[in-house]
């Protein structure tokens, strides 16, 4: 598939199309090709990421990193088509790049690509947004294991949450058959138990969390600050109050408490 054609199916942001666009059309682009090669691999990309970190140098919005990232997923195509993979999944999972930069936006006030660590399971063919939900082949204890994750723009409703498994189960059994009855997990912030004295007994986020049987919390991240809050590096006592989680939130973390990352296996 043609760059031009990944942005355009993704929606990518004009400005930022613009500038991935004439990165591409550096002469030196070409010339990152081994590297970018090595992106594709999750045992390999992250020596590939800090090389190409080097080569690339002054990159203050990493969308150079981005076009990299990008040239990789429109290479991926051609095996998606291979694997019988409609271009509905194709573009719905590459649109975590247009997602994460708008996301950017609403943190920063300005858009860039800061998240090149998390999109190599793109590139790689090893992770896949299908409905509402993301879902990612991993092994765990010499297991297939699918890890499921939850996108910013993901609307939690029990119809939503039914028709991906549903998606997800049918995929896996079609496309990697190695993952077709394999558990399905979830490492996050939404299944901290603290939530449930922080939101009201019919939240979305509460009926979500009750699809899992929760099997671990660990206290070892804060990233949830970013997500609840949409910002970064704010003292405690500074974060919004908008929402009724953020307040609740904040009252919270005010007063010692903590919020943890719950280790859940789902419902099926």
């Amino acid at each position: 598939m043609e760059l031009k054609q990944l942005c355009e199916g993704i929606h990518l942001q004009e400005e930022v199309r613009r500038e991935v666009e004439a990165f591409c059309r550096n002469p030196g682009f070409d010339r990152l090709g081994m590297l970018r090669e090595g992106l594709k691999n999750m045992e390999t990309e992250a020596q590939a990421r800090e090389e190409l970190g080097r080569q690339l140098g002054k990159d203050p919005k990493r969308f150079g990193m981005l076009a990299c990232m990008l040239a990789c997923a429109a290479d991926l195509h051609q095996w998606y088509q291979e694997k019988g993979i409609s271009d509905r999944v194709f573009f719905d999972t590459m649109g975590c790049f247009t997602r994460f930069i708008e996301e950017c936006r609403e943190i920063t006030g300005s858009r860039a690509f800061d998240r090149e660590w998390w999109t190599a399971r793109q590139v790689s063919g090893k992770l896949f947004r299908l409905g509402a939900l993301e879902y990612e082949m991993i092994y765990h204890e010499d297991k297939p294991i699918v890890s499921m994750h939850i996108p910013s723009d993901a609307v939690l409703t029990n119809e939503s949450f039914d028709n991906s498994i549903e998606e997800a189960r049918s995929f896996f059994a079609e496309h990697f058959p190695e993952y077709g009855s394999s558990a399905y997990i979830c490492h996050s912030w939404l299944l901290a138990p603290e939530l449930g004295e922080l939101l009201p007994g019919n939240s979305r986020i509460l009926a979500f969390q009750r699809r899992f049987r929760i099997v671990k919390v660990d206290y070892q991240g804060d990233d949830y600050i970013q997500w609840v809050f949409k910002t970064r590096g704010l003292p405690t006592a500074d974060l919004p109050e908008e929402t009724l989680l953020q307040r609740n939130m904040k009252r919270h973390l005010m007063a010692g408490g903590k919020v943890g990352n719950g280790l859940g296996v789902c419902r099926m």
